[in-house]
């Protein structure tokens, strides 16, 4: 009877973590959606690779859909760092 728990909590282990695996997947594809839709001007750590300086010596913030789209980026990021880990301590310490 052990051997069927310890089998029923492995299956159950693993659709957790296929779960999460699905919600990572899900949050990468709307970060990319998210990236493609921002505009060139706020994604000013790219211009040093392009040799851009449009951005030098100006002090604008940004405003409007930038800034949402900036903190939707920062907040999916952080949202996807979160459940990489989750998922990998869930895989190291559950499923051995």
């Amino acid at each position: 009877m052990n051997l069927l728990a310890t089998a029923s909590q492995k299956e159950l282990s693993n659709q957790i973590v296929l779960v999460f695996e699905v919600i990572a997947l899900i949050i990468s594809i709307l970060m990319i959606v998210v990236g493609l839709v921002q505009n060139k001007s706020s994604q000013t750590g790219l211009s040093a690779l392009n040799g851009g300086n449009d951005e030098l010596f100006s002090n604008s913030k940004e405003r409007g859909t930038d800034k949402t789209m900036s903190i939707w980026m920062f907040s999916l990021g952080i949202i996807l760092f979160v459940i990489t880990i989750v998922i990998g301590i869930i895989t190291n310490t559950i499923l051995k």
